[in-house]
């Protein structure tokens, strides 16, 4: 297979920025609301 012309699947791609976007949304409401209810000492 050539390198060069190489293309990841879309379906791939969307899925996995959707996972990363899904995981940075989540954390960050974690983390938000561990501050609103006294912060993180």
């Amino acid at each position: 297979m050539d390198k060069k012309n190489y293309k990841a699947p879309m379906g791939t791609v969307v899925i996995l920025t959707l996972y990363i976007v899904l995981m940075v949304v989540l954390w960050g409401s974690a983390y938000l609301t561990m501050l609103s209810r006294g912060g993180v000492g």
